[in-house]
C-alpha cells in the first residue's frame, strides 16, 4: 500500500493557528478600543447630562448657569454630583432589550465603577470673584462694550473729592463748640450776670440731623417696606468652605468689567424706586450698600449716605456763590448785633451756611426718591431751597422744568463703585440666596454649593478584564 504525504495538512494547520491568533488579537484590540470609545462617549453624555441640571431659578432670575451640587439638600460636598455622573454612565452602558436586540450579545460588558470630582470652580470662590466674572460674561454677551464713562467720571469725582468720607459733621461740631465758648454773659443794673441765649436759626436744622424724622420727611412714609430677614442664614454671615477655585487669577478684572458688574447688579436687583417682585427684601441694592437686616434700616442708611454726599457738594457750591454768602452774612450780622456780640458774626455765618447746605441736601434726597434728578454739582439754576425755607427745613421739591442731573439709580451706582469688591459680592450672593430659597425645592439653596465648571475622573471596568479611566474638565465656558 502506497503511503500518503501530509505536507499540506501540516502547513494548513500552522497557517490556521497563525490566522486564528491574528484574528483573536484583532478581536481583542477591537474590544479594547471599543471599551475606550464607548467609555468616552458615555462619559461625555453623563457630563452633559450633569451640566443640564443647572439651577433653573438661578438662570431665570439672574441669567447665570451654575450646578447646585446640593440638589436641594444640605449636602456641601461633591458626593451627589459624583453619584449622578456614575448613574448616568451606568444607564448609558446598559443595553435596552427590544425587538431587534433579542439575540444581541454584549461583547464589551462595561459598567461604571465610580466618578470623582477632582476640582471645581465655585460661585463663591475668591469672595465671589467667579460669580462676578460670569455676570460680566453675560453682560458682554448681552450688550457688548457699553459706554460707562459718565458713571465712571461721577464715581471718580465722588472718590477724589471725598464726598462720601466728608468731614462736614466734624466742621459743624467744631464750629458749634467755638460758638459755645464765647461768653455771652451780661451784667444787669443789679450787678447780676445773665447769659444771653443765641437764637441761631441753624440750630433748628442741626437738631434734626440723624433723626428718624428725616426718613419721614423725604418719603412721607409712602409705602416704606417693613420686610426683614435673619442675616445669619446667608453666606456673608456664615462660615463656609470655598471650592478649588481653579478659575481664579486667570485674568485681572478691569475697571470696565467692574463697572459692567455694577450695572448687572442694578439690573437684577430691586431698590426703592424699582422694586423686584417676589423678593425677600424690597430694597436689595440698599441692602448691598448697607448690609442691614431690614428694608427700613437699609433705606435709612443709604439716605444718610446720600445726605453726606449731597451736603458736601452743596456746601462747596455755597462757598462759591457770593449772593448766598451775602444772605447768610446779613442774617448772622443781624443776630450778632441783636445780642451785642459782633465777634459771633463769622461763626454764626458758617453755621448758617452748613445748615443751608444740609437743608438743600434733604430736599435733594426727597427729589431723588420721588424719581427726579439732582446734579452732582449745583449752580444757581439747580439750587432749590431759599434761606428762609432752609432754616425752617420746609422742603420745596424740584424746580419746574429742571430735568438735568443724576437719578437715584445713578447715585446708588456711584456709591456701589466705591465699595470693597468682596463685601459687595458677598452681599449680592446673600440677595441671590434670599430670592432662590423662596422658590419650590430650593429651601436649602447655598451659593457656596454652586459650581460653574469642574474636572471629573471616571473609572469603568469590563467583565472581560479590562478597565479604563477618563478625565474631563467641563463647564459653562465661553
Amino acid at each position: 500500500m502506497k503511503a500518503k504525504k501530509g505536507e499540506i495538512t501540516v502547513f494548513l494547520s500552522l497557517v490556521l493557528v497563525i490566522l486564528i491568533s491574528i484574528l483573536c488579537s484583532v478581536i481583542e484590540a477591537a474590544r479594547t478600543n471599543g471599551i475606550q470609545f464607548q467609555t468616552e462617549c458615555v462619559a461625555d453624555m453623563a457630563i452633559q447630562s450633569a451640566l443640564a441640571e443647572y439651577n433653573r431659578e438661578l438662570l431665570e432670575q439672574y441669567d447665570l448657569f451654575f450646578v447646585d451640587t446640593g440638589y436641594g439638600t444640605k449636602e456641601t460636598g461633591y458626593i451627589l454630583l459624583e453619584e449622578h455622573l456614575r448613574n448616568y454612565m451606568e444607564k448609558n452602558f446598559q443595553i435596552e432589550k427590544g425587538i431587534f436586540s433579542v439575540n444581541y450579545k454584549d461583547l464589551l460588558q462595561i459598567s461604571a465603577d465610580c466618578a470623582v470630582i477632582l476640582e471645581a470652580a465655585g460661585a463663591a470662590d475668591g469672595g465671589g470673584e467667579v460669580i462676578e466674572r460670569k455676570a460680566v460674561d453675560y453682560m458682554l454677551d448681552k450688550y457688548g462694550l457699553l459706554d460707562l464713562s459718565e458713571i465712571r467720571h461721577v464715581s471718580n469725582t465722588v472718590e477724589a473729592e471725598g464726598f462720601l468720607s466728608s468731614t462736614m459733621e466734624e466742621e459743624r461740631a467744631k464750629n458749634e463748640r467755638a460758638i459755645r465758648k464765647v461768653d455771652t454773659s451780661v451784667t444787669d443794673k443789679d450787678g447780676k450776670k445773665h447769659k444771653i441765649a443765641i437764637d441761631n436759626p441753624a440750630d433748628n436744622v442741626n437738631s434734626r440731623r440723624g433723626s428718624s424724622g428725616i426718613l419721614t420727611a423725604v418719603t412721607k412714609e409712602k409705602g416704606i417696606s417693613d420686610k426683614e430677614t435673619n442675616l445669619k442664614d446667608y453666606i456673608s454671615h456664615r462660615a463656609y468652605e470655598e471650592k478649588d477655585g481653579f478659575l481664579l487669577g486667570e485674568k485681572e478684572v478691569t475697571i470696565v468689567e467692574d463697572l459692567l458688574f455694577q450695572k448687572y447688579l442694578m439690573e437684577k436687583c430691586g431698590y426703592y424706586t424699582k422694586k423686584k417682585e417676589g423678593s425677600c427684601l424690597d430694597y436689595q441694592m440698599e441692602y448691598i450698600l448697607a448690609g442691614k437686616s431690614s428694608d427700613r434700616e437699609n433705606l435709612k442708611t443709604v439716605v444718610n449716605r446720600l445726605l453726606i454726599l449731597r451736603e458736601t457738594a452743596n456746601f462747596l457750591y455755597l462757598l462759591t456763590d457770593s449772593s448766598k454768602k451775602a444772605e447768610a452774612e446779613a442774617l448772622a450780622m443781624t443776630l450778632a448785633a441783636v445780642i451785642l456780640f459782633p465777634e459771633l458774626k463769622d461763626l454764626i455765618k458758617l453755621s448758617i451756611l452748613i445748615a443751608w447746605a444740609y437743608a438743600e441736601s434733604v430736599n435733594d434726597v426727597k427729589i431723588l426718591l420721588e424719581g427726579g434728578k439732582v446734579p452732582l454739582g449745583k449752580d444757581s439754576m439747580s439750587w432749590n431751597m431759599s434761606l428762609k425755607n432752609a432754616m425752617k427745613l420746609e422742603l420745596v421739591g424740584e424746580k419746574a422744568g429742571l430735568k438735568q442731573g443724576l437719578t437715584y439709580e445713578q447715585y446708588l451706582h456711584t456709591m456701589l463703585a466705591v465699595m470693597k469688591r468682596e463685601e459687595r459680592n458677598l452681599r449680592f450672593m446673600d440677595i441671590v440666596e434670599m430670592d432662590i430659597r423662596q422658590t419650590p425645592g430650593n429651601q436649602n439653596f447655598c451659593m457656596n454649593h454652586c459650581i460653574h465648571c469642574f474636572t471629573a475622573e471616571m473609572t469603568v471596568h469590563s467583565e472581560r478584564g479590562h478597565s479604563y479611566q477618563i478625565t474631563r474638565t467641563v463647564g459653562y465656558l465661553k
